[in-house]
């Protein structure tokens, strides 16, 4: 599955809106609301935790149903939203992994936001 960064952003703007330990169908469900589809934010939520930008764990079943067990934001992960909270810095990290011919990873996301603004 392609990973839809938009998706990607949402699922951390609502994690970081929830108290610690939220429910997966809280973040998965407010991320379908701003309109996304369902398996976008569930892969979008699982990439953020195998990324390290959320601390937590997910396990699937034989019938790809994802389990999740959400702890918190690990500090990568606020360095994330921090950077692509406002849709300017957002649209600027973007832009540089095209320039760069960068492909958009979480990893790449992540230093590219290292190396505009830190």
């Amino acid at each position: 599955m392609k990973l839809n960064y938009e998706a990607l952003r949402q699922v951390m703007i609502e994690m970081q809106n929830q108290p610690l330990r939220p429910k997966q169908s809280t973040i998965v469900n407010n991320v379908v609301k701003k309109g996304f589809s369902r398996s976008d934010a569930i892969y979008s939520l699982k990439q953020a935790i195998d990324g390290g930008l959320i601390d937590g764990s997910v396990e699937a079943d034989f019938s790809n149903t994802y389990y999740f067990d959400l702890h918190d934001i690990t500090p990568a992960g606020h360095q994330f939203i921090d950077s692509i909270l406002e849709d300017t810095y957002w649209n600027k990290v973007k832009k540089v992994l095209k320039e760069e011919g960068i492909p958009i990873t979480v990893p790449s996301i992540t230093r590219t936001i290292a190396k505009i603004f830190l």
